[in-house]
């Protein structure tokens, strides 16, 4: 599993934020993301025409849990919204393996 961050949107006070989750494997995986800002707040995020997993915010990050396995060779995009952070994450990581994107 693999993750790419990117900004979708960004405006004045936060952004809209992305990271794609890839599973180039052979069989159907969940997955993690853990993603740190420094500071912010997480407002809400969200996975894209997908059962919803579990977010849980902690000092300038926050964790997200898949309620939904990525299928062999296809992706999703996890999606969230944050306030007062940098659009530049100090960390990414999908399951452990630092994201690319930034």
């Amino acid at each position: 599993m693999t993750g790419r961050y990117r900004v979708v949107q960004s405006f004045d006070g936060g952004f809209i934020g992305e990271v794609l989750i890839v599973n180039a494997s052979r069989v159907d995986r969940g997955w993690t993301v853990r993603i740190h800002f420094g500071r912010g707040r997480l407002v809400t995020s969200w996975v894209e025409g997908a059962p919803q997993g579990t977010a849980r915010q902690f000092d300038g990050g926050f964790s997200y849990v898949s309620g939904v396995s990525v299928p062999a060779g296809g992706s999703v995009p996890l999606r969230f919204h944050m306030e007062w952070a940098s659009s530049t994450p100090r960390g990414c990581t999908v399951d452990g393996v630092r994201c690319s994107g930034f």
